[in-house]
């Protein structure tokens, strides 16, 4: 089957279940300062359903890391070959933006895999949670890569859309997907802002996730007002193949609302500042978002889940609902 970057969703999803999983019992097993690792987990001091829960999750948990893992080394392989390929890549590029936006599904997998190794595998691997701090400088590096990769591809891709005829009425929420990734690259710097130890890395990364994290939210109020704009001129909801990409608002709010809440974080530890009200703001103004737009997706696309999303045949979009 011919590479597309859309194949990229597969690790992208699988990382995204995982870290579900691990975000629950981050915030719901206690235990000491930074990431819980397995052995924090009381199991002796455990009720039944307590029990049952936690191993679930940690099922969940390890199986979507190792497909988050194997399939990323899988297609990492085949995204060179295609890259190396100029005439491909260029003609991907230079596409309509209902397509060529899909070039940016591997830089969200790749920080999607990011946090998967200092989260979800550093729970099982206790070198990795022990040395936690050898890892930030490496990871800098990685988000620094991805930092620049990300920019690269946004100029290159607003340098197609202005230079070539844009067909406004081919756009919809995919449009959206260098936003998300903006997001998840935001997620894997103030990350390592939040944990290192290591001012001057921590510093870099939280500097460095602040464009990320304001051009993506230009983009975001940008391009979704436009798309809001557009649906409702448009009397109709798009294609089945699109419906499910509506719900991609609700990890791109997610992802910036973390983001933002990390940067507090550091904030809050290198300079001594009270960031208590900004933290709760961010966290539970991202979820009011999140949870309002999920209930009127819904209720919009209600048919749709009705008659066609079990019937119907399986659309790429459909990843967003992860």
């Amino acid at each position: 089957m011919k590479f597309t970057p859309l194949k990229f969703q597969i690790p992208l999803a699988a990382g995204g279940i995982a870290l579900m999983a691990f975000n629950y019992l981050q915030f719901a097993v206690p235990h000491g300062k930074g990431l819980i690792k397995l052995s924090d987990l009381p199991l002796a001091a455990m009720s039944t359903g307590q029990t049952g829960l936690y191993l679930l999750l940690i099922m969940i948990m390890l199986a979507f890391s190792v497909i988050n893992l194997g399939s990323t080394a899988v297609y990492l392989k085949q995204l060179i070959q295609w890259v190396a390929n100029k005439t491909e890549y260029r003609d991907f590029i230079n596409s309509p933006p209902t397509k060529n936006i899909a070039v940016f599904v591997p830089v969200a997998s790749l920080s999607m895999t990011a946090n998967v190794v200092l989260a979800p595998l550093a729970f099982f691997i206790p070198q990795l949670s022990s040395n936690l701090q050898a890892l930030m400088l490496p990871g800098l590096i990685f988000f620094g890569i991805l930092w620049l990769i990300i920019f690269r591809l946004e100029f290159r891709v607003l340098k197609t859309w202005l230079s070539h005829p844009l067909d406004v009425t081919q756009l919809n929420f995919i449009w959206l997907l260098d936003v998300f990734a903006f997001g998840l690259v935001s997620l894997t710097g103030t990350g390592i802002a939040a944990l290192a130890g290591s001012e001057e890395i921590a510093s870099t990364a939280a500097f460095a996730s602040l464009f990320t994290l304001s051009l993506g939210c230009f983009l975001l109020v940008t391009k979704l007002a436009y798309l809001i704009y557009l649906q409702i001129k448009a009397h109709e909801l798009p294609g089945k193949a699109i419906l499910p990409a509506f719900f991609l608002v609700i990890p791109i709010t997610c992802l910036y609302g973390y983001s933002f809440y990390r940067i507090t974080l550091y904030v809050q530890k290198y300079f001594s500042f009270d960031m208590r009200m900004l933290s709760f703001f961010f966290i539970n103004f991202s979820y009011v978002i999140t949870v309002g737009w999920g209930i009127f997706c819904l209720y919009l696309l209600s048919n749709y889940f009705k008659r066609d999303f079990l019937k119907s045949d399986f659309y790429p979009t459909q990843w967003g609902l992860v």
